[in-house]
Order: C-alpha cells, then structure tokens, then sequence
C-alpha cells in the first residue's frame, strides 16, 4: 500500500513528465512547420517545376558529370522568376512537360550548356504575395545567384488590381534589386499572360506600368498581352479552370519563351 508520501510526490511528477511530454511534442511541431516553410520559400526545382516540391532548384542542361574547367566556366546560368505559370500546377507543368524543363531541353539539342535556377511561388506577384508569403523582390533576396547571367521574370496575373505608382514603384524596385545582386545579368521581365480574347483592364494597366519601369531600368520588356500570348483558340493550352496552363500551354510556353533566352545569350557572347 502506498505511504502518505507516495502519494504525495507521484502526482506533481507524473504531471511534470505530462507537461514535459507536451513541451516536446509542440516543439518539434513548430520546428517541422518552420521547417517546411522555409524550405519552400527558398526551393523550386527545375527538375519537378512543382508547387508542393521543396527540393533544391538548380538543375542543370547540358552539362556533363566530371567536366573540366574549361566547360564548366563556359555554363550560362539562367535565372527565372515567377508564378504558377513558371511553378506548373495540378493542372499542367509538373516534371519534364514544365516549360523550364523544355526549355532547357532545346538548349541541350542545340549544343548549349545552361543552369537554370527557377524561383517559382504559386500566388506570387511584383506585390502579391504568394503561398510561402512572399513577392518577387524577397524570393530575389533569398534565392538570385549573384553571378547569373540572365534574368527572366514572369508574370504575374496575381497582383490584382493596383494603383500604377504602386506598381510602377514595385516593378522599378524589383528590377533595381536584381541589377544590384547580380550586376552582369541580361535581365528580360515578360508581362501578365492572359488566355482569353481582352484582358481586364486592371491587368492592362500593371502591364503598362510595369513596362515604363523596365524601360527606366534597361530591362527588356515583352508584353505578352499586345505579343497575343494565348489569344484567339487557346483550347488545349489553358486548363478547365480558366487561368493555368496544361502540359499543351507549357509547351506553347516554352516556344515562346526559349526564342527571348536565346537571343540573351547570343548578344552575351558577341558583346
């Protein structure tokens, strides 16, 4: 039979070992939250191009394991920036049919050697701010290679309806930041693409907005809306949903796109 003081003392320590037991579980579930944020604001991989992906982003086209380093200095590293329509989603874009992948693809058919670094946050914008919280300028903060080469920006449809300093303002910091982290880059910024015959004129106005500030900060602007990116039949190309590109469109995406990279590098190597 247990003594006066048995059950005195058990008590207060079966509750401190309960207390103990719950500090630690919480613990470890904050640090597992933390965790995956973290490692999704900072990863999107070229080899998956998925949204739910949190692996390391650079992924490589062309390049041969074990090369020396005459080939390896000869590497153009290429860094895109954007939304779901760079990430890929449920509905198209995911692994090898992602227009990053095809891209890269076509460079390795034509002998070139690239890196691509692809900064992609679903939801993400000039000011929108994403899944994993954050705009274009912080993913540039976390994740732009210093010695890039250049620079492609997408998008993006997200920022919803803005005054135009407001975007004006963002576009001019974002490209201001990109050319001060990586000062060598060749940086070309694609505007809003949009998938039916006339876009909104919220969209319109960003898009201009964000073209004067590339103009400002000689960055290559490629209006995607007046370019008729997805216009006219897009059956195929955009998904039921009326917004993301289906394996179709990320094709068509990458035909469009691989043309503005290419001609990056080759004024690159005749400057």
């Amino acid at each position: 039979m247990p003594t006066r003081h048995g059950r005195h003392t058990s008590k207060p320590r079966s509750r401190r070992r309960k207390r103990r037991g719950r500090n630690i579980v919480w613990f470890l579930v904050l640090a597992l939250a933390a965790g995956l944020v973290s490692a999704y604001a900072l990863t999107q991989s070229t080899g998956t191009s998925r949204a739910d992906d949190p692996r390391p982003s650079s992924t490589s086209a062309g390049v041969t394991p074990g090369a020396g380093p005459a080939l390896a200095d000869s590497v153009v590293k290429i860094d895109v920036l954007g939304d779901s329509y760079t990430a890929g989603s449920v509905e198209g874009g995911r692994g090898a049919a992602n227009w990053t992948r095809l891209v890269g693809t076509r460079f390795t058919d034509r002998g070139d050697t690239v890196e691509l670094n692809v900064m992609a946050q679903p939801g993400s914008g000039y000011i929108a701010r994403g899944n994993a919280g954050l705009h274009f300028r912080e993913i540039v903060t976390l994740r732009l290679r210093e010695d890039a080469d250049v620079v492609l920006v997408f998008g993006s449809r997200n920022d919803g309806v803005q005054t135009d300093d407001a975007m004006y303002t963002a576009a001019k910091s974002l490209y201001a930041d990109i050319r001060d982290r990586a000062p060598s880059a060749r940086i070309i910024a694609v505007g809003p693409a949009w998938g039916e015959e006339s876009a909104p004129d919220f969209i319109r106005a960003n898009n201009e907005a964000m073209a004067r500030a590339a103009s400002e900060e000689d960055v290559r602007y490629v209006d995607a809306i007046a370019a008729g990116w997805f216009a006219g039949d897009s059956t195929g190309l955009i998904s039921e949903d009326g917004i993301h590109p289906t394996d179709a469109g990320h094709d068509y995406l990458a035909g469009k796109i691989f043309p503005l990279l290419a001609d990056a590098m080759r004024e690159m190597r005749t400057a």
